[in-house]
């Protein structure tokens, strides 16, 4: 399994979800293409077994007969590896996974079970006590996750496909991930509110305060410790994920990766920014045409944006992108109304904005900023790195504000220049 084909996966998922009404039609639209991804046939009943029967015991004595949805055994078709149950799309899945825990708890052979609604896919093993189904899941993953990094899903779904299910390392596998989950958890909790997290503070603090721990102090810690989080990410994310996130890009340029974005409600179709009119145009197709691809950093670029606005109160479907040749356009419900572009493809990266130049300066302090050129936008301010785009949360924010004063007329084709006025008088 690779990226691409989860991508047709969910693009079969956003042309079918309107018209997915029931468990049955979920079944047929979503999760037998799923079942063919990993590699075994539906219509084999050597490896997939549909409504697969099995009697469990209960504490009178008495057999209870209970069937699942779809139960995937080995190549000899003997041994169980999987069991799927479906419920309709929008079921809360994970109050709803107690059919699993009973084939978990009486097939000693069996260690993995999915419940899914078609779109959302929930994992859970037995990895704390054997035949005892865990309480969370150890992986999960949704067709309507714009943020997902599909090639990382690919990878992790391929190990229970027919020719790699291995339990033994799949166990491990999973256990890792739930590590991993929770420490992603953790971290995010402590990186948002250290001062609620008493251990944390005297650790990050030990070696730098050596007076006498007041609670007055303590406060005054977890406050400095709040301010320190973002610089402190910044200049992570500045020296490593950018490394590795311009190896991302090369490989993707290459065509050694498959692209991780996806169409749906707030993507439009990909293609590529380019730099400002005085840097060279974007090669063209045979009719002429420019060409364009939408990169890794721009799509990180969104991301960032789209969070931003997150903070400020608008839901992150309102924020969309479109690719141009000449810019990275991001804009508020509706792709005519922008309020930032980037400019990633040129000699030097710059974001664009709706804020007058002098206002700018003072918004986007310690980063260089001019003039736009007219046809673009007002102000342009310079940036080396995505991460930076958060010390501007202020401009983005103030830029999303004013885009929504301007007619649509102005922002699709006439002088920026022109709506100064108009901003400014109001």
């Amino acid at each position: 399994m690779d990226a691409n084909q989860l991508l047709e996966l969910v693009k079969r998922y956003q042309d079918s979800k309107s018209f997915i009404t029931n468990e049955e039609t979920a079944k047929l639209a979503l999760v037998v293409p799923f079942i063919k991804l990993l590699g075994y046939d539906p219509g084999f009943p050597r490896e997939v077994r549909l409504e697969y029967a099995a009697d469990f015991v209960q504490g009178d004595g008495k057999k209870l007969p209970d069937r699942m949805d779809f139960a995937i055994f080995d190549q000899t078709g003997a041994k169980p590896l999987i069991v799927i149950e479906t419920k309709p799309l929008g079921t809360d899945l994970k109050s709803r996974a107690q059919q699993l825990a009973r084939y978990l708890s009486q097939l000693p052979e069996l260690h993995f079970g999915i419940i899914t609604d078609g779109c959302h896919y929930l994992f859970f093993g037995d990895l704390e006590n054997p035949n005892v189904m865990d309480p969370e899941p150890f992986f999960t993953f949704s067709l309507e996750d714009s943020k997902a990094d599909w090639a990382k899903v690919a990878k992790f779904l391929s190990k229970f496909s027919r020719e790699s299910f291995n339990a033994t390392t799949l166990i491990t596998d999973a256990e890792n991930s739930r590590y991993r989950q929770s420490m992603i958890d953790k971290l995010s909790a402590v990186l948002k509110a250290p001062g609620e997290n008493e251990g944390f503070l005297k650790w990050l603090t030990e070696d730098i305060y050596k007076g006498k721990r007041t609670t007055a102090v303590m406060e005054r810690l977890a406050e400095v410790a709040k301010e320190a989080i973002e610089p402190t990410l910044l200049r992570v994310m500045g020296d490593d994920f950018l490394n590795k996130l311009k190896e991302r890009i090369q490989r993707l340029n290459e065509g050694t990766e498959p692209p991780a974005a996806v169409e749906g409600p707030n993507v439009v179709k990909a293609d590529s920014a380019r730099p400002f009119e005085t840097e060279p145009r974007a090669p063209g197709d045979d009719k002429g045409r420019a060409t364009v691809e939408t990169t890794e950093e721009e799509l990180a670029f969104f991301a960032v944006v789209r969070d931003i606005c997150g903070k400020n109160g608008h839901p992150a479907d309102d924020i969309l992108y479109r690719d141009t040749s000449n810019y990275f356009n991001v804009s508020f419900k509706r792709p005519t109304k922008w309020f930032v572009r980037f400019f990633g493809n040129g000699k030097r990266k710059s974001i664009v904005t709706w804020i007058p130049v002098e206002e700018a300066k003072t918004l986007a302090a310690g980063f260089e900023v001019e003039a736009a050129p007219a046809a673009f936008g007002l102000s342009r301010v310079y940036i080396e790195t995505i991460p930076q785009v958060w010390a501007l949360k202020a401009l983005v924010a103030r830029s999303l504000e004013l885009s929504l004063t301007v007619k649509d007329e102005v922002l699709s084709g006439e002088d920026p220049r022109t709506t100064l006025k108009v901003v400014s008088s109001q």
